[in-house]
């Protein structure tokens, strides 16, 4: 395969994903997409290890994202919130 080959390839994972993710559902598809071009045989080396930091951030805004909903469903539970025990 050529490079036009590669970035064709890129621009179809990246299709329909947003530029800035927003959601869980989002940032998991990049993830995908990201995942699927570190598979490509004309992926560069230099380009592998930012792709790798990218997963690895968006996976860390992930978690975030999760904690922050547990800790709102937590809180809007039946029971008092942690600050107003009184």
């Amino acid at each position: 395969m050529t490079s036009v080959d590669f970035s064709t390839f890129v621009d179809q994972q990246y299709k329909g994903i947003p530029e800035q993710t927003e959601t869980i559902e989002d940032k998991k598809r990049a993830i995908a997409a990201k995942k699927r071009i570190l598979q490509h045989p004309d992926c560069p080396p230099n380009k592998k290890s930012e792709i790798l930091r990218e997963i690895s951030v968006i996976e860390g805004e992930i978690a975030g994202m999760q904690s922050e909903a547990h800790n709102q469903a937590m809180n809007s539970s039946i029971f008092p919130s942690r600050n107003n025990l009184g």
